[in-house]
């Protein structure tokens, strides 16, 4: 009953639906990458953490409002939700479009250039002919590329602290974000095979996907030693790849999909709060 309450409440649906939680995410990326290096606190980093945050929360809203609400699935209930806050949601895409584009000006031509193409790559992801969401065994990885670009890889490029070491920290949050990708992979094994994408998960079965993901987790954790291995970072790590390797083994298509938008996606903002404890 609880459960239902929760999954049922207007704030809960509006984090979700609205894809201000997934915003959240993405902003607890960029401040795991401030403090796991030696950033310094001006106001263009800190201008940095607003443009991720409505750039996200931009970019999803409309992606997911041009894919959700369409002929087949327009009596979903997120389809519903959609379509009953629309004129909210218009007028808050509007004012973070202008936002974003205002803080761009903070960004150096290299990483306008950098955020350009990962945004290309996120459009692409849906808009029709490319649709790249199509090609299911990179789908992933290319989720996987764009939220590492923009939540990591930018902010050490204009910080100047892009080094061949941090790379290691790169691929230690591609191999995680790839695995949580995945997970979403199992939630949608029906509906893909149904729209004739082909994924781990709906050509190899569940637990082959599953297997794949437990050796991203080891590779990820491998590349994050090398890049740091101290006393409190390792232990932040492992109990990390702890709480990831349950929710893998947990995961199952049956779940409720706020399952995949708190739970799974919420593994993100985990990771930070781990790091900073």
């Amino acid at each position: 009953m609880r459960t239902n309450a929760f999954i049922s409440s207007p704030f809960v649906k509006a984090l979700v639906y609205a894809n201000v939680f997934i915003a959240i995410c993405a902003l607890s990326q960029v401040l795991l990458t401030y403090h796991l290096f030696p950033f310094p606190v001006n106001f263009s980093n800190n201008a940095y953490l607003v443009f991720v945050l409505l750039s996200t929360y931009l970019q999803y809203n409309v992606q997911r409002g041009y894919y959700v609400v369409n002929q087949s699935n327009v009596h979903s209930e997120r389809a519903q939700w959609t379509i009953q806050h629309k004129k909210t949601m218009l007028y808050s895409i509007g004012a973070s479009l202008l936002i974003v584009l205002f803080l761009c000006n903070n960004l150096s031509y290299l990483s306008i250039g950098i955020m350009i193409g990962a945004e290309v790559v996120s459009t692409l992801y849906y808009l029709q002919p490319f649709n790249l969401r199509r090609h299911g065994y990179i789908k992933p990885f290319l989720i996987s590329s764009v939220w590492v670009i923009s939540c990591s890889l930018v902010p050490l490029i204009e910080n100047q602290l892009f080094t061949a070491h941090s790379v290691w920290f790169l691929i230690s949050q591609f191999c995680f974000i790839s695995v949580l990708c995945m997970l979403f992979d199992i939630k949608d094994n029906q509906a893909d095979l149904v729209s004739g994408v082909n994924t781990y998960a709906n050509r190899f079965g569940v637990m082959v996907t599953k297997t794949i993901c437990l050796l991203l987790m080891a590779i990820g954790f491998t590349s994050f030693y090398l890049f740091k291995h101290d006393s409190g970072a390792l232990v932040s790590s492992v109990i990390l790849r702890l709480f990831v390797i349950a929710t893998i083994l947990f995961t199952s298509d049956k779940r409720h999909s706020f399952y995949y938008y708190l739970w799974v996606d919420g593994l993100l903002i985990i990771q930070t709060i781990l790091f900073f404890i």
